[in-house]
């Protein structure tokens, strides 16, 4: 099978761990998540195109074992996010039997709708999440006003299916309730092998240079405003008295740090937070092994699903994360780990202090989100995956 992807970003894998990269070519999961499926789509004998644009103005096209990666020049950005207008017709240059987009944000859906119907081929898309139209810059903004208004249904009502990624989410997003006739639901995975390590608690925090015997939240992820570190940050210091040799690690790199920073000093806890920075992918096991809780406190609908609570599934970590989006369907309520309210940092306070006071419940959170993370490997998504896309073409 001939595939194309689309995409606004695709990981250049040997520059993520360079200083400026994530400047000058941002990606998260949604952008993890297209990378994952598409080696696991070409490792099943599928012949993959995937366009995306560049770091840079330059066009390129990268050749792996059945992968070609046409990166197109970018030709303006919109806050973090590259655009290319070489992604409107340079695609069409190439033959697929079906396309695939990953949406929203950056705008790659319209350039895939554009083809499908210029090439006859059927056209389907992953929703990650719904834009936000608050929380960055007016011009960044407006963009997603702007698309919201005039784009988004319309990629919607094209689509010959609507992948997402959890059912909650499908069911929330004001977006997509309309169109509850089309969506199937296939959640992003992890590939567990990356995520585990058979170094002990004790050796992880040992060659991470972490205190023994105190006790550890981690945060992994973009220091943005979304994500909500602030909010950890805040319910963290709330907790400074009653768990005096507690610590907090904020694992990533983004816009917040020195605010986080700051924060931090102001509240007098800066001995008790520590900032890494960006985690080298052979580092990450060892990080979640070294954990006692794991934090992802996101504010918004743009966070859908969150790999990094799956990672933290998978390295046995019991989780707290917030009830919104499609999260409760990974974060399971008292199974693998604990929800609290949006935005208040005094519920998540009040969810840490549970779990850091009982020992038996992390323990018993952390085995069950071991077993839940079998549900998400990548082989299995991408064997779902391919199966959903034969029968598209049968159909077509």
């Amino acid at each position: 099978m001939k595939i194309g992807y689309f995409i606004g970003h695709f990981p250049y894998i040997n520059l993520i761990n360079t200083p400026e990269y994530i400047k000058k070519y941002a990606h998260g999961g949604t952008e993890i998540a297209a990378y994952n499926l598409a080696i696991n789509m070409a490792n099943r004998g599928n012949k993959i195109d995937i366009f995306t644009t560049s770091i840079d103005s330059h066009d390129s096209i990268e050749n792996y074992p059945n992968i070609r990666i046409h990166r197109n020049a970018t030709s303006f950005k919109i806050a973090s996010a590259n655009a290319s207008f070489k992604l409107i017709y340079k695609p069409l240059n190439y033959k697929t039997d079906i396309v695939h987009a990953h949406s929203p944000i950056p705008y790659s859906d319209l350039p895939a709708l554009l083809y499908a119907k210029q090439k006859k081929v059927p056209f389907l898309l992953t929703y990650q999440f719904d834009g936000q139209e608050t929380g960055g810059s007016f011009i960044r903004n407006t963009g997603v006003s702007v698309y919201n208004k005039l784009f988004i249904n319309k990629v919607l009502s094209s689509a010959e299916v609507i992948i997402a990624t959890t059912k909650a989410y499908a069911n929330e997003s004001p977006f997509l309730r309309k169109y509850k006739d089309k969506i199937v639901v296939i959640p992003n995975g992890i590939t567990i092998s990356e995520i585990t390590t058979q170094y002990t608690r004790e050796e992880s925090r040992t060659n991470l240079g972490l205190p023994l015997e105190d006790k550890t939240i981690l945060f992994f992820g973009s220091l943005v405003q979304y994500k909500g570190p602030d909010i950890l940050l805040k319910a963290f210091n709330s907790l400074k008295n009653d768990f005096p040799n507690t610590k907090l690690i904020f694992a990533g790199r983004g816009p917040m740090l020195d605010y986080l920073k700051s924060m931090a000093k102001k509240y007098g806890i800066e001995n008790k937070v520590f900032f890494p920075g960006f985690i080298d992918q052979d580092k990450k096991p060892l990080y979640y092994k070294a954990a006692d809780i794991f934090c992802l406190p996101s504010t918004t609908m743009a966070e859908s699903f969150g790999i990094v609570n799956l990672e933290a599934m998978a390295a046995g970590i019991p989780i707290i994360a917030s009830d919104l989006g499609g999260i409760p369907d990974i974060v399971k309520h008292e199974i693998n780990g604990l929800l609290a309210k949006p935005g208040d940092h005094q519920s998540l306070a009040n969810t840490l202090t549970y779990l850091l006071e009982n020992e038996d419940i992390r323990g018993k959170f952390g085995n069950k989100g071991r077993q839940l993370a079998n549900n998400y490997s990548w082989d299995k998504i991408a064997k779902e995956t391919e199966e959903l896309y034969r029968k598209i073409l049968e159909n077509w």
